[in-house]
């Protein structure tokens, strides 16, 4: 199928939330604002560089068998916090092809959950922490609150969500 004419698809990439990444071998060629966005977000949480990370796991895709296959993987940071990561392979006439890379972030919708569940929006942050895999005291000294604060929070958060658990709200929420 092809493109109907007159469509500019980077126009519409470039309004996506979602980070996307095109690369020619491990050469960037293209990335989105989200993209700058969550680079810039990691580098500031981790001290790590997103693209030396995607650039690696890219070399380790591409040697699979099955390399040619849309493939979706997990990375975990060092808090837990989970990143998708989706590999598209875009096929050239040329012969090699170049890669699609999109990378969804868990708790990246606090605004659609915090609706949906009506939290405060100081609920949202705690539940969005939690999704990124912080524990309470994280949470605490990342929001500059007591822990006893952070335990309220979350039992009504777990209240209004109708959970009992991080996990069960992790499920619910991601």
């Amino acid at each position: 199928m092809r493109p109907a004419s007159g469509v500019d698809f980077v126009a519409i990439v470039e309004q996506l939330r979602l980070a996307v990444f095109v690369f020619d071998g491990s050469r960037l060629l293209y990335h989105n604002p989200a993209a700058v966005k969550l680079a810039r977000r990691v580098r500031d949480e981790y001290q790590v560089e997103l693209l030396v990370i995607l650039r690696d796991h890219l070399l380790r895709a591409l040697d699979q068998p099955d390399a040619g296959s849309p493939a979706v993987t997990l990375l975990t940071a060092v808090r837990g916090e989970h990143f998708h990561v989706h590999v598209m392979p875009i096929p050239r006439e040329d012969g090699d092809p170049h890669v699609a890379v999109s990378v969804r972030e868990l708790g990246i919708e606090r605004e659609a959950f915090a609706r949906r569940y009506r939290l405060s929006p100081r609920e949202a942050e705690v539940a969005e922490l939690v999704l990124r895999g912080y524990r309470n005291p994280d949470i605490a000294a990342a929001l500059g609150i007591a822990s006893s604060t952070t335990k309220r929070h979350l039992t009504r958060i777990f209240d209004k969500i109708g959970v009992d658990s991080r996990t069960q709200l992790i499920g619910r929420l991601a």
